[in-house]
């Protein structure tokens, strides 16, 4: 395991919110597993109002931008694989205009793939530094597939 085996209660309680609960030391797609839990969180929270939603994605934020800075220096490395709090925010905020599981379905194979690919100009919000950084391209990556899906729901509700 990357860093020191000693750690401060700080330390350890941010590793395990930043890895999702631990998800994000489990081999071999932990940002993929990461999203899945984005969208799980997002599918039981469905029928909350709008504005509860985005309190939750607002806190799930915070928490990232914080306990992401302090799990990569912790690990030593700048945007950690075992942090995949960026993830679980991202794809929470994909699936916001969603109407059905094939909704949820579609915005999670979108968000993989535009996450993973990183087009312009989310690639440069990577090199932004701690917390934030590691948080802002996978954010952008929720908001983009967020934009697309809309744009299929619309189109889908004028074709059928």
């Amino acid at each position: 395991m990357k860093g020191s085996l000693k750690r401060t209660l700080s330390e350890r309680v941010s590793l395990v919110l930043a890895s999702g609960l631990g998800i994000g030391f489990i081999p071999p797609m932990p940002g993929t597993i990461g999203s899945l839990e984005g969208i799980i969180l997002a599918y039981f929270t469905k029928d909350l109002s709008f504005g509860i939603k985005l309190i939750v994605f607002f806190l799930l934020t915070l928490l990232g931008i914080i306990t992401a800075d302090v799990a990569s220096k912790v690990l030593q490395d700048k945007d950690p694989d075992e942090v995949v709090i960026d993830e679980i925010a991202g794809s929470y905020l994909s699936v916001f205009v969603a109407k059905s599981l094939l909704d949820f379905a579609l915005a999670f194979i979108l968000f993989r793939i535009i996450d993973i690919s990183k087009p312009p100009p989310l690639r440069r919000l990577e090199r932004m530094k701690g917390g934030f950084g590691i948080m802002m391209d996978d954010l952008a990556a929720g908001l983009l597939t967020a934009l697309i899906l809309f744009l299929i729901i619309i189109l889908k509700s004028h074709l059928w």
